[in-house]
């Protein structure tokens, strides 16, 4: 797949332009030991060929010019970290670093030039040269940065050589002149590759954002905004391994609005849509713990994980909810359970001698929901160990809870 060229405005893109700017900084003490080594270099070749005082004065001035790039770092360096950089003031500090050291190099063309010493001539264009070179991975992310250093190097050296006159002069100047043309185009090269480099890598961030925020919608019931299945059955998978691997219990509650059939008949669909959306969401923030997991499974099924939960401490929990429920006070005319929306809820543990596996986690949970809808609903019943129930039945504002019977109402024991 061909990659599209982005506009030219891209690069005064703020989210190009960030990087960049940082990408400088980052290189610049390259280019400052770099400055300071050649300069040494050169003015050792020089010492006694050219007169001392102009060598001490461009030596002067190369180290001032390089001190003031190495303090504008430290203040780079020193800015408040995690905020974007003003991209205006630091692009201006960094050309105007690299113009600065590009006119002290420009300079050494012509004070350090010797007019009749061919071999020291050569070693000062070569010198140059090398810098001229050396800069165009260092300078060229920011734009104009790299112009303003070569163009001043170049056009003196080559001036000076032609000025001589010869032929080997005049040819060595012509080479100057292409070679910085060269470089140019070079440095020209290298911006857009590191500007479409950054774009691309932008562009790949913001697909895998936008891939995992897929993803997660993908595991959202679209009308309730809870966890849907796919989800649900996600996380019981790794909690399950987790809980085997710990030695710690697992808790499952499924839950099961009364009577919603006769809910969406009596009232409609779009006020069954959003009772489904009002108990989705009280379920959802009775958790308090972020391992816990309250899912939509099924039309106006939920499930509720509850990872390092025993047995009553899910009861405890799905008492909580129904209660939640029961406050919300959403009127069901048409349920012969209660005259508001009721659930009822079944709670199953990892700790049952009857459940190796998460799909006997969720069966068992199954049955004691069934259970609970065949003693009148409004109610929690909970598995336990391999033959009996236990039954928490909603009375006024209270519950009641016994195995056996309650309230005259007889729950046979049931294997699980």
């Amino acid at each position: 797949m061909d990659i599209p060229v982005p506009p030219s405005s891209d690069s005064r893109d703020p989210r190009i332009l960030v990087p960049q700017i940082a990408q400088s900084f980052r290189q610049l003490p390259i280019s400052l030991i770099a400055n300071l080594a050649n300069g040494f270099i050169l003015a050792a070749v020089l010492w006694g060929a050219v007169p001392t005082p102009v060598l001490l004065s461009w030596s002067g001035l190369l180290v001032t010019v390089t001190g003031a790039r190495f303090l504008s770092l430290r203040t780079f360096r020193n800015a408040s970290p995690g905020s974007e950089p003003d991209l205006a003031v630091w692009t201006k500090y960094f050309v105007a670093g690299a113009c600065a050291a590009g006119l002290v190099w420009g300079l050494s063309g012509i004070l350090l030039f010797h007019p009749s010493s061919f071999p020291h001539q050569v070693v000062l264009a070569f010198v140059l040269g090398g810098m001229v070179a050396g800069a165009v991975p260092l300078l060229s992310s920011v734009r104009h940065a790299y112009g303003c250093f070569a163009i001043p190097v170049v056009v003196p050296i080559a001036i000076q050589m032609m000025w001589v006159g010869d032929r080997i002069h005049l040819v060595m100047g012509l080479l100057m002149v292409i070679f910085g043309l060269t470089m140019l185009a070079t440095s020209a090269q290298v911006h857009r590759l590191f500007r479409d480099a950054e774009k691309l890598r932008r562009e790949l961030f913001s697909s895998s954002e936008v891939a995992q925020a897929l993803e997660y919608l993908v595991r959202l019931d679209s009308l309730t905004g809870i966890p849907n299945r796919r989800l649900f059955e996600e996380e019981l998978g790794k909690e399950w391994a987790r809980a085997k691997r710990d030695n710690v219990p697992l808790a499952l509650i499924t839950a099961d609005i009364d009577h919603f059939k006769e809910y969406n008949d009596h009232y409609g669909h779009p006020a069954g849509d959003l009772c489904l959306v009002d108990v989705a969401q009280t379920l959802y923030r009775a958790l308090s713990r972020p391992g816990d997991v309250a899912a939509r499974i099924g039309g106006e099924e939920f499930a509720i994980l509850l990872p390092q939960t025993d047995l009553n401490g899910a009861i405890a929990v799905a008492e909580q909810i129904r209660e939640r429920v029961l406050a919300l006070d959403l009127p069901h005319e048409a349920s012969p359970v209660a005259s508001q929306v009721t659930l009822s809820f079944g709670v199953s543990s990892s700790e049952l001698a009857s459940v190796a596996s998460p799909a006997e986690l969720i069966r068992t949970s199954d049955i004691a929901l069934y259970e609970a809808k065949r003693c009148g609903r409004n109610q929690i019943v909970a598995a336990r160990k391999t033959v009996s129930v236990l039954v928490a039945e909603a009375k006024g504002t209270g519950s009641k809870i016994s195995n056996g019977a309650s309230e005259g109402k007889t729950i046979r024991p049931w294997p699980l």
